[in-house]
C-alpha cells in the first residue's frame, strides 16, 4: 500500500467512521471501537518516499503515534528482527537495498509500514561471484562475492541488494550471457536474471516445470533453455513463456551442462540409469526455434560417441574448435577435441582424472581458456594440461590443507587475471576455504577461510 493511502485512513479514522455509521453492512458496531483504537500515526514522521543514501550516511525512522492503548513498536530490515524501540536507526554501512518494516500495534491490532532504502555504489565487478547452494532444508541459494583486493569475502549479497528477496532452493549454476547474469537453482525460484554489477534482480521465474533446474543455456538474444534431470526447457527470454521438450532424440535420462557451437545445442546427457550409454547430444537449434513447437514434438537429435559417465563441461577455443572430456565406464579418461564439422580427436588423459568433487552438486572439474590451455582435478592435485599435453606428469600445485577437499565445481581459471581458483569444504560442511593460484606457475596468491553452511557450488568471473 501506497503510505499516502495509509496516513489518511490512520489520520482521520473518526471521520471514516461517522460516514460508514450511514451503513451497519459495510462498518458492523461491533468493529467500530477496535478500529478506533488503532495506532494512529502523525502525517510526516514517517517517509512516504523511498530513501537514497550513500555510504556512511544514516537515517533515522522516529514516528509518531498515539492511541488510547500501550503502543508497541517492531522493526524489521530485510526480514531480519531489529529493534522495538519506538525509533530506528539505518546505517548505510554498504551498499544494499533494504526494505525497512515498523509494525505499530496495541491490543486490539497493528499496523503496517514499509520504506525501501537504497546505498548507492554497489559494484560487484572487481572480484568474483561465488553461488552457493545453501543449506538444503533450512535456506535458500545465495550469492557471495570475494573481493580480490583485501582478500574479503562478503556474504548473502543478493539477499542484501533486492530488499531481503532470495534465490531458489539449492543455486547450482549460473551463466553469463549478454551481459547479464542467469542463476539457476533446482527448486523453488529456478531461474533469475541478474544484473552482474549489481546483483539487481531484473526478471525471476518462480517455479518453471516440475524438474529440477540444472543450468542455463542461451541460445540467441530470444530464446535460452534450462537443463533438467531428465528434460530441458526452451524459454522466451523476454516474455519467460517456458516449452518443456520431453521427447527429443532418445528421452533423457539426466542433462546437465550444455554449449551453443555452430548453430548446434550439444548437451552433456546421462542415460546410464535407463540402460543407455552416456554421451553428448547434438540438436539443431533452428529445430529448437522452430515455430509452432509443441512439447510432444521430437526433435532431431545426433549422439556423439563421447562417453560422459563422470558428466562434462565445454571450452570453447580460438583455434575453433570445442574441447571437452570424456569418461568411459572402465575408467579411461580423454581430452576430447571436436571439431566444427563434429568429427573428434581423443587423447588420453592421467587415469586419477576426478571428474567430479564430493558434495551434492557433482559438477565436472575440467575448465580452460580460449588459448587452449585446460586445467582439471587427479589425485587430489590441479593440473595443468594441452591438447599436445592432456597428461602432465607435474602438477601445477600440490597445495593441501589438513580436513579439506575440492566441493562442487571445485575448480574454475579467470582468464582475464590468469587466476586459478579453488573451493574446499571440510566433511562437516561448515569450514568453507577459497585459494587463488596464478594459473601459469601455481604460485599460490591468496587464501581465505569462512565458516557457514554455504556450500559452494561454482565461480563466476565478471
Amino acid at each position: 500500500m501506497n503510505l499516502k493511502q495509509l496516513f489518511k485512513p490512520l489520520l482521520f479514522l473518526t471521520a471514516a467512521f461517522v460516514i460508514a455509521s450511514c451503513s451497519t453492512d459495510i462498518f458492523p458496531p461491533a468493529h467500530w471501537e477496535n478500529l478506533q483504537g488503532l495506532p494512529a500515526l502523525k502525517a510526516g514522521t514517517f517517509p512516504e518516499e523511498d530513501l537514497t543514501l550513500n555510504v556512511g550516511e544514516k537515517y533515522v525512522y522516529s514516528p509518531k503515534a498515539s492511541s488510547p492503548l500501550d503502543i508497541y513498536y517492531q522493526w524489521y530490515q530485510n526480514g531480519e528482527d531489529m529493534s522495538t524501540d519506538p525509533s530506528f536507526t539505518f546505517n548505510a554501512e554498504r551498499p544494499s537495498r533494504s526494505k525497512v518494516i515498523l509494525e505499530l500495534s496495541n491490543d486490539l491490532g497493528k499496523v503496517t509500514l514499509e520504506n525501501k532504502v537504497t546505498v548507492r555504489g554497489a559494484d560487484y565487478s572487481k572480484g568474483c561471484l561465488i553461488i552457493n547452494e545453501g543449506w538444503y532444508g533450512h535456506e535458500s541459494g545465495s550469492i557471495s562475492y570475494y573481493n580480490y583486493e583485501n582478500n574479503s569475502i562478503e556474504h548473502w549479497c543478493y539477499k542484501n541488494q533486492n530488499f531481503g528477496d532470495e534465490l531458489g532452493v539449492t543455486s547450482q549454476s549460473a551463466t553469463l550471457w549478454n551481459g547479464k547474469l542467469y542463476v539457476c537453482s533446482k527448486q523453488n525460484n529456478q531461474l533469475v536474471v541478474i544484473d552482474p554489477k549489481t546483483l539487481y534482480a531484473e526478471k525471476s521465474s518462480g517455479t518453471l516445470t516440475n524438474y529440477q533446474a540444472y543450468e542455463f543455456i542461451g541460445l540467441n538474444e530470444d530464446y535460452g533453455v534450462i537443463t533438467h534431470n531428465g528434460y530441458f526447457t526452451r524459454i522466451n527470454l523476454k516474455t519467460f513463456e517456458t516449452l518443456t521438450l520431453t521427447t527429443v532424440g532418445n528421452t533423457y535420462a539426466g542433462t546437465g551442462s550444455g554449449i551453443v557451437y555452430n548453430g548446434k545445442l550439444l548437451l552433456n546427457v546421462n542415460a546410464s540409469r535407463w540402460g543407455g550409454t552416456p554421451n553428448i547430444h547434438v540438436i539443431d537449434i533452428n529445430d529448437l526455434l522452430a515455430p509452432g513447437l509443441q512439447p510432444t514434438d521430437k526433435v532431431e537429435c545426433q549422439q556423439l560417441d563421447i562417453v560422459t559417465y563422470g558428466g562434462t563441461r565445454f571450452v570453447q577455443c580460438k583455434d575453433g574448435n570445442l574441447y571437452t572430456v570424456e569418461t568411459t565406464k572402465e575408467g579411461i579418461n580423454n581430452l576430447v577435441q571436436i571439431k566444427p564439422d563434429l568429427t573428434f580427436e581423443k587423447k588420453e588423459m592421467r587415469s586419477d582424472y576426478s571428474p567430479s568433487s564430493f558434495g551434492a552438486y557433482r559438477e565436472a572439474t575440467f575448465c580452460g581458456t580460449s588459448d587452449g590451455t585446460f586445467y582439471y582435478i587427479a589425485g587430489g592435485k590441479i593440473y595443468r594440461a594441452t591438447f599436445d599435453n592432456p597428461a602432465p606428469t607435474e602438477a601445477l600445485t600440490t597445495y593441501t590443507k589438513d580436513g579439506y577437499g575440492f566441493y562442487g565445481a571445485g575448480i574454475r581459471v579467470n582468464p582475464q587475471t590468469n587466476e586459478l581458483l579453488a573451493m574446499y569444504l571440510t566433511s562437516e560442511y561448515n569450514k568453507n576455504l577459497i585459494v587463488r593460484f596464478n594459473a601459469t606457475t601455481g604460485e599460490k596468491i591468496s587464501e581465505i577461510t569462512y565458516d557457514g553452511y554455504y556450500f559452494p557450488a561454482t565461480f563466476i568471473f565478471n
